[in-house]
């Protein structure tokens, strides 16, 4: 008997199917991987990232600087407080009867009169 010789990949094999050319038509190439766009992308990505970045800063510097601006404010506020409380002191100490009688007798020449004092007594 005579061996014959098969081919079982040719049997399992599966037919590629063959585009119908069209009259006219280009054959497509190969795809290629755009680097054109993928570096347009780049650039604009990290353009976004800078940007963001950018915003980031100005408006830490805004609040630091916001920050400082109300700290001085505080310490101006602090000093009047304590300046407006000495004035205070000042205005009772100036409308005190003392100070009063005090400048009628030095530099009016007056005296208080002991023959007109009142003193209310109190009933039980």
């Amino acid at each position: 008997m005579l061996a014959r010789k098969y081919d079982y990949e040719e049997q399992w094999a599966q037919p590629e199917r063959e585009q119908p050319v069209q009259p006219g038509a280009r054959p497509r190439r190969a795809h290629k991987p755009n680097y054109k766009l993928f570096r347009r992308r780049l650039f604009v990505t990290a353009a976004l990232v800078l940007g963001m970045y950018f915003a980031t800063v100005m408006r830490s510097a805004a609040l630091v600087s916001a920050g400082n601006h109300l700290i001085k404010l505080q310490t101006q506020e602090s000093q009047l407080i304590a300046k407006n409380a000495e004035l205070k002191i000042e205005v009772d100490q100036l409308k005190g009867p003392e100070r009063i009688t005090s400048i009628a007798e030095k530099q009016l020449g007056m005296k208080v009169a002991r023959s007109n004092i009142y003193v209310k007594a109190v009933h039980q």
